[in-house]
Formats: structure tokens, C-alpha cells, sequence
């Protein structure tokens, strides 16, 4: 496309139009190879009854409810191609004098697929038509990509426990879920609830951890260093999924061959929308075999995941009324989660908080400078460090120095005085709590609640400049917030109530 046109096309635009432009401008070095990876191409063959082809046939692919229809005029080898195609189900049409009109509806064009549809036109008048409404899904011969398709039927109606469309990624044999992570956050909230479905480490056809690209609307939707993924889309703005294998074009270059695509959806010219809540909590669940076995209770449990969408034409009354033009769509999602956890932790003995740490001591591992035994657990006395030289006798013990260096007497029977203990202390041992079990480590057991709040917010324009040229700009983001009372105190914890992690992330995606 000129300059020239495209600068006059964009005069018409309105000033939401041109704000998408300049989103669409700054992220302008994506638009290339990865840009088609969210993209279909669909060409084939035109050709009479004998299998002679024919060229000058007016082909039209249509999608009436987004506003797409392109025409192309098969060459002198009767070719057809229309590339850089939006996922969707299509309409196809062909014409030529002195032949029956073609047209075949329901034609499905997956992401990322490059199809192939031969039409055989049939010798009569071109007010005649021949409809073809069931058909073979097109095919891919183009290349020899496997891969599976999750239809956006299937994102919505397959059972989710969480409701993120990536863990449908089991639908493939090939490829499990090794373990979900917590992007940007592992250390903290490892043992909270996995409330962070964004972020998730898949294995594809025994490919090792970190090689499988992650892709949204053309656009690179993992974390450079751990390949956790940067923004989750949500159930209902999800169109469409595809497990990608074997893809080694350039546009997957940032893979191993393994790619897990999804697209967006876009507004049509009809306003529409959505909205749904889901509630889990235990007075709705039964309790699980295994409790009921042991005779325990069922765990307290409570989620809310609610939300809607929104999409249509851009219309402004007087101002700007073109509905076959500008299309808009946006969705939000938000979760709340409590969930108690039980954590397993080490508090002091009463032995301990009287000064008593005999249950310390183990066997003999050695014998010290002064050659009195040096066993497993022993505590010394800091006030007592002096300097040795060997052979010299040690004036504190009597004893003589085998070597130089420094010595501390130990605690007779690792007991230390109470004249000893500093009040500093002896004041913070007062907030740990007594044991609940026996034993000197992970003898303490709490429930503590771990509270979980999240919402995501997605907005995306799209504008047909013209039959050939399309813009659209997707703006995505995440806020989450996950925390945990402490272990041993609860809201009375002095530090604070207990362990809190923000995990916010962001994305704006463009494309022509």
C-alpha cells in the first residue's frame, strides 16, 4: 500500500481510530512474522469439470458479521489466495460467465492455518448457483505442521476447574501441564493456593521445560527468562486455541517447534455481550472419600470468579456512523479465593525456653584444641572466647593446646543460666506459641488464611480501512493480590499480618 492511500484512508478515521493507530505504530516491530502467526491464509484452484483450469474468476471470501470481505481474480493458472486472513468461519463465493455461481458457506479458518480449497464450477448461467453448505474442513498442504484445534465451543462448554483456557492443553496427548508457577513470585506464596492460573510450564511431545513458545494474537506472550506466561486470557474473550507441533517457519522462530497459539475475540456489527458468575465454596461441595473415611470434616473452601463482556460497532450519534467499520470488544474477569491452609512449623520447647537444650546434644564428632570432645548439637559459651597457642597450657582449663587458634568453653550439659538469657530475648520467645506436637522440629501445626484477589481487564478495537487493509489494538491487564496471616501469630504478628504479594502485568498487542 502507498503512502499517499494510506494517509488518506486514515483521514476519515475518528479520533479513537487514530489512538489505535499510534498503539498499532509503537509496537510496529511485531507486525511482521508473528503478526501471520494469528493470522490464516486459504487459497486453491479454479477448474471446469475436465479439470482445465480457468483463469479470470471472481473470487469473494466473506465474514458478513465482522464486516470482512475480499475479492480476488484467479490468475492465468486459475490460482486464488487470500493471505493474512482473521480466524473466523467464512463465506466463499465464485463467478464466471458462462458458468454457475459457487458458493460454499461454513468454510472454518483456524489460526495460523494455511488452507487449501480446489472449486470445481459447473458449465450453465451465472444467475444459477450452486451452494455447497456441508464440506471437508479445509485442508493444509501447504506445510507439515501438526496441530490441534480448541474451538472457542470448546473453550466455553468443556469443564474447567479454574477457568483459564490454557488448561485445555491436555486435550492433546502430546502435551501435559508440568507444573503451574507463580509468575514473578515463586518463593513467597508457594504454599497458597494456586490462584495464579497466568502463569504455567508445558511439556510437548517430551520436549524439555521452557522450550514450548507461547503465543496471543500473534504477539509473544511469555517472560523471557522462565517462560512463564505474561497474561492469561479469560474463557470469554478467548475465539480460539491451537497446539501447535513441528512448526519450524520463521514466524515461531522464538520455539523449539512447540507453540501454544491463542486469538482474541473482536466485536461483530451487532452489539452483543455477556456476563456469568460461578460460586465454590463448602457448604455447596460434599465432602471428599477420604475424609469421610478418617472421619474429618470437609475443609473450608470459597471462590467467586465472575465477570462479563461487551462488543459491537463503534457508533457515535452525528458524529461518526459506521458500523461496518470500527468494531470494539471488551471483557473483564474477576476472582475472589479464601482458602485456610494448615502449615507445619518449629516452635521452642518448654526445655528450650528455660534454658534446657540437653535434648540437643548428640554423639561425638570430634574433639576440640584443647582436646575435650566436641559433640553434635553443643552450644557454647560466646563470653568465654580466648586466643591458644600450641603447646602452651590453656590458664581457663589447665589443659594443654594442641594447636593455635581460638576456643569457647561449652555449656555443661548444653544448659544456660538464666542469669544469661538476654531480655531482648526472652521477651520475643514470648510470642511463639506452645508446641502442638512432640518433638523439636515441624512440631507446630496452623490454619492461616490465604486470601486471593484478582481481575483482568481486556479492550480491543478493530477498523477496516479498507477490503484490503485491517487495524486492530488489544489492550490487556492483570491485577493480584495474594496473601497469608503468619504461621505463628496471626493478625497479633508484630512484623506485620503475614506474607503479601502483588502480581500485576500488562500488555498492548497492534496489528495490520
Amino acid at each position: 500500500m502507498g503512502r499517499s492511500s494510506l494517509g488518506t484512508s486514515l483521514v476519515r478515521v475518528t479520533g479513537i481510530t487514530c489512538a489505535v493507530v499510534c498503539a498499532l505504530f509503537a509496537g510496529r516491530p511485531h507486525l511482521h512474522a508473528q503478526g501471520q502467526a494469528a493470522l490464516a491464509s486459504l487459497s486453491g484452484t479454479i477448474q471446469d469439470r475436465s479439470g482445465a483450469v480457468i483463469p479470470g474468476a471472481t473470487v469473494t471470501l466473506s465474514n458478513p458479521e465482522k464486516g470482512f470481505s475480499r475479492e480476488f481474480t484467479s490468475d492465468a493458472s486459475g490460482r486464488y489466495t487470500f493471505s493474512l486472513v482473521p480466524a473466523g468461519t467464512y463465506n466463499l463465493k465464485v463467478g464466471h460467465t458462462g458458468f454457475q455461481t459457487y458458493v460454499q458457506s461454513g468454510i472454518v479458518l483456524t489460526v495460523g492455518q494455511t488452507a487449501t480449497q480446489d472449486v470445481t464450477l459447473t458449465v450453465g448461467q451465472v444467475t444459477q448457483t450452486v451452494e455447497v453448505r456441508a464440506t471437508a474442513p479445509a485442508l493444509n498442504t501447504a506445510n507439515a505442521n501438526v496441530a490441534t484445534d480448541i474451538s472457542e465451543q470448546q473453550v466455553v462448554e468443556l469443564p474447567l476447574d479454574f477457568r483459564s483456557p490454557y488448561f485445555l492443553v491436555s486435550i492433546n496427548s502430546n502435551t501435559h501441564r508440568g507444573q503451574v508457577w507463580q509468575a514473578f513470585n515463586i518463593g513467597a506464596m508457594t504454599s497458597g493456593p494456586g490462584a495464579d492460573q497466568d502463569a504455567g510450564a508445558f511439556v510437548m511431545s517430551g520436549s524439555r521445560y521452557g522450550s514450548v513458545g507461547f503465543l496471543l494474537d500473534g504477539h509473544w506472550n511469555a517472560s523471557g527468562d522462565w517462560d512463564a506466561i505474561m497474561y492469561g486470557p479469560t474463557v470469554d474473550e478467548t475465539q480460539e486455541m491451537k497446539i501447535q507441533q513441528n512448526v519450524f517457519t520463521a514466524q515461531y522462530g522464538l520455539s523449539m517447534g512447540q507453540m501454544i497459539n491463542s486469538i482474541t475475540k473482536s466485536g461483530t456489527s451487532k452489539l452483543h455481550g455477556s456476563a456469568f458468575e460461578f460460586l465454590r465454596n463448602d457448604n455447596l461441595d460434599a465432602n471428599n472419600w477420604f475424609n469421610n473415611r478418617a472421619g474429618l470434616p470437609l475443609q473450608e473452601f470459597k471462590r467467586n470468579q465472575f465477570g462479563g463482556t461487551i462488543g459491537g460497532p463503534v457508533k457515535i450519534p452525528h458524529i461518526y456512523e459506521k458500523p461496518d467499520k470500527t468494531f470494539f470488544f471488551a471483557s473483564y474477569e474477576g476472582l475472589r479465593q479464601g482458602t485456610p491452609l494448615t502449615l507445619l512449623s518449629t516452635v521452642p520447647t518448654d526445655d528450650f525456653r528455660k534454658g534446657n537444650f540437653s535434648a540437643m546434644l548428640g554423639p561425638q564428632i570430634g574433639a576440640d584444641a584443647l582436646g575435650r570432645p566436641v559433640y553434635e548439637g553443643q552450644l557454647y559459651n560466646p563470653f568465654t572466647t580466648r586466643s591458644i597457642t600450641a603447646g602452651q597450657v590453656d590458664p581457663a582449663s589447665g589443659l594443654a593446646a594442641t594447636q593455635s587458634g581460638f576456643i569457647r568453653d561449652p555449656f555443661k550439659g548444653n544448659i544456660i543460666p538464666p542469669s544469661m538469657f538476654d531480655p531482648v530475648a526472652v521477651a520475643a520467645a514470648g510470642y511463639y506459641p506452645e508446641p502442638t506436637g512432640s518433638g523439636l522440629v515441624n512440631n507446630f501445626t496452623s490454619a492461616v488464611t490465604a486470601p486471593t484477589s484478582q481481575d483482568k481487564y481486556t479492550g480491543r478495537i478493530d477498523h477496516k480501512i479498507s477490503e484490503k487493509a485491517r487495524l486492530f489494538a488489544r489492550w490487556s491487564q492483570t491485577f493480584e493480590f495474594k496473601g497469608r496471616t503468619g504461621a505463628f501469630f496471626g493478625p497479633d504478628n508484630p512484623a506485620g499480618t503475614g506474607e503479601k504479594a502483588g502480581n500485576n502485568r500488562w500488555g498492548l498487542r497492534s496489528g495490520i
